[in-house]
């Protein structure tokens, strides 16, 4: 038996070994976890590798056809607006320019749609980015006003017809599997390009303008992009419609014909078999359209402008743009990552809804910090944060919208959502470019804020118990009433 001090002294001993024991469950327990975590990654990257592996040739040629046809859009989105500035014209000008580009973009975007799921995806990216890059020389080289203003009706449509068949393009040519990695390196990869034509578009008017003059400067930069753009077109040329998962034109082919040969709408529409799913496509679709079309075409005037407060350089503005460009490019590379730990819908609203904060700071910036290199700083970065945030699971979104939608409607849908998105956005670009012109550089930015949070709460409401649905979730087993047709 023992005694008082014998307990104690055992007690004692008892916890020594149990202090002694803990530090090393601790190490256990951490390097358990460190295992899992490397297990995890390496689980991602092998499965991402494998995936990417599965991917078409067609799906291959069209990551390729991107990396050319996105860096003049990275040039342009840089330059154009400050080409226009630099050859006389004020912002309310680059308003109705933009806004006929809208309307143009609003009629021609249904008819796109229609003629690329009839005439395929491969002719499609052909006439619409070998006449775009025609167009782009033409633009960049004319200060005519009726040139500069009748432009954008030619570049709407032929874009049109590129941008209605690329998510089909891409959901056609791949399983339901891959379906978001192959958006999500292709998304990546076009992002990349933009970057470099961004860093282009900033650096050689930086260099140059001195010696051949701004306006110049800035035709050249635009050259090497327009260049690439055509040769973008070898990749597609090398296309293979025969290749494809599922081919819409053929569907539309042996399909009978409701109009009897003869134009009508029944005729347009007869691919379409889920309205209710388009019509709520294209409503999210069409608020964000209203309140990205207040600001967001004139990002490079906001920066630039000497009517504005942050009075960037060309140099400056390529900077910030490339440097958005490039956050993009790396964090889509993650989106399969995230699109496996939750819903899309819940990952798409969740991205939107974090952006809002760095579109308010855009507008609030000027009234905290005088001009300066630390206002250009925060405004950059806040920038940066918002196209990086936003536009991350733009994959997923794209991804969704296809799979969720028949072949022969897809590119319809698309169409859809432009043409209603172009009229909404004509309206909101004359009064966001005759606010700019007045001096206000903030109301916009909270119209913008606004249309994001409204079009998310909307779009997760909707399509949340539609996604659920469609995975085969226990806990909803009918689709959303609003969506079952």
């Amino acid at each position: 038996m023992l005694s008082p001090c014998g307990i104690l002294r055992n007690r004692a001993g008892q916890m020594s070994e149990s202090n002694r024991d803990t530090p090393s469950d601790l190490r256990s327990t951490s390097s358990a976890e460190n295992r899992r975590s490397r297990g995890a990654i390496a689980a991602f990257v092998g499965d991402y590798r494998y995936k990417t592996r599965q991917f078409s040739r067609n799906a291959n040629l069209y990551v390729i056809h991107v990396i050319g046809m996105d860096m003049i859009h990275g040039s342009f989105n840089v330059l154009l607006n400050l080409y226009l500035l630099a050859v006389g014209y004020d912002i309310a000008f680059i308003g109705t320019r933009l806004m006929v580009g809208f309307i143009a973009r609003a009629a021609t975007a249904l008819p796109a749609g229609l003629i690329s799921d009839r005439i395929g995806r491969k002719a499609s990216f052909i006439l619409g980015d070998g006449i775009g890059a025609v167009i782009g020389l033409i633009v960049i080289n004319s200060s005519s006003e009726m040139i500069l203003l009748t432009t954008p009706v030619f570049a709407s449509f032929f874009g049109n017809m590129h941008h209605t068949a690329e998510p089909a393009f891409m959901a056609e040519n791949s399983k339901p599997a891959e379906r978001v990695h192959l958006f999500a390196v292709a998304g990546s990869f076009r992002t990349m390009s933009a970057m470099a034509g961004a860093l282009i578009a900033g650096t050689i008017p930086a260099l140059f303008a001195d010696d051949i003059g701004i306006v110049a400067a800035y035709r050249y930069a635009v050259y090497g992009g327009l260049a690439l753009w055509a040769l973008s077109l070898i990749p597609a040329l090398m296309l293979r419609s025969q290749e494809s998962e599922e081919r819409p034109e053929l569907q539309f082919e042996s399909a009978p014909d409701p109009g009897g040969g003869r134009f009508s709408i029944n005729r347009m529409f007869s691919g379409v078999t889920h309205w209710r799913r388009i019509s709520y496509f294209v409503l999210t679709s069409a608020i964000i359209a209203a309140g990205f079309g207040m600001i967001a075409p004139m990002f490079n005037v906001v920066f630039h402008s000497d009517q504005g407060h942050i009075h960037a350089s060309e140099g400056q503005v390529g900077i910030v743009f490339a440097s958005a460009e490039m956050t993009l490019a790396v964090a889509t590379i993650f989106v399969p990552l995230l699109a496996a730990r939750m819903l899309k819908v819940d990952a798409i609203v969740l991205t939107r809804l974090l952006s809002i904060p760095f579109v308010v700071a855009m507008g609030v910036l000027p009234f905290l910090f005088n001009e300066g290199m630390l206002l250009l700083v925060l405004s950059g970065a806040s920038y940066v944060g918002r196209v990086g945030i936003f536009r991350l699971t733009s994959p997923l979104d794209d991804a969704f919208n296809m799979g969720v939608l028949d072949a022969k409607e897809r590119a319809t849908n698309t169409g859809l959502e432009m043409a209603v998105g172009g009229a909404v956005s004509a309206v909101a670009i004359w009064f966001g470019s005759r606010m700019l012109d007045g001096g206000d550089f903030t109301t916009p930015f909270f119209v913008m804020a606004s249309a994001i949070g409204i079009s998310s709460l909307i779009y997760w409401r909707v399509f949340r118990p539609l996604e659920i649905s469609e995975s085969g979730a226990a806990e909803v087993r009918e689709p959303s009433p609003a969506l079952a047709d």
